[in-house]
């Protein structure tokens, strides 16, 4: 499993995302936009770009260094931020560098990693083909990026 970056054309050419990290109305935080450290994930034909955050509040994620604070999960990676890279340009080349020991967990983990953001997007589709606004008002989809890719996740 491969740690890369976001390259900054992304965030011009993504402005219109909405929950998407450090976007608010369409508008790209200054001084935010300095690459977060993504792993690539690639379900139904479709690649993911699944950010690594701290302080991740939620269970849809997987978590590599635990919080020893009650309502936070702890470092990893955030599923309900996961960015759609619709082209290769998109990636960086840059590295982007973690602990060994985080780097481990993550490595070790590429198939179950995997299996579960693949879970959490169906569960997603799910909910939306249903209208479940119990599930979708939830703290794991309540923020969800994935809201920007109905069209590709065949839910228009």
């Amino acid at each position: 499993m491969q740690l890369k970056k976001l390259d900054n054309s992304f965030y011009t050419e993504n402005s219109h995302l909405k929950e998407a990290l450090d976007n608010h109305n369409g508008n790209w935080t200054q001084g935010k936009v300095r690459g977060y450290g993504i792993v690539l994930i690639t379900i139904n034909n479709l690649s993911f770009a699944i950010p690594l955050r701290t302080n991740i509040k939620h269970k849809a994620s997987y978590i590599t260094v635990k919080s020893n604070q009650g309502h936070i999960e702890g470092k990893g990676l955030d599923f309900t931020k996961a960015l759609l890279i619709a082209e290769q340009k998109y990636i960086s080349n840059l590295p982007f560098k973690i602990s060994s020991a985080e780097h481990q967990k993550l490595a070790n983990k590429e198939h179950y990693i995997t299996k579960k953001f693949e879970k959490y997007v169906e569960k997603y589709i799910d909910a939306v083909k249903k209208n479940d606004a119990n599930i979708l008002s939830s703290a794991n989809y309540r923020f969800s990026t994935l809201c920007n890719y109905h069209a590709e996740l065949g839910l228009l």
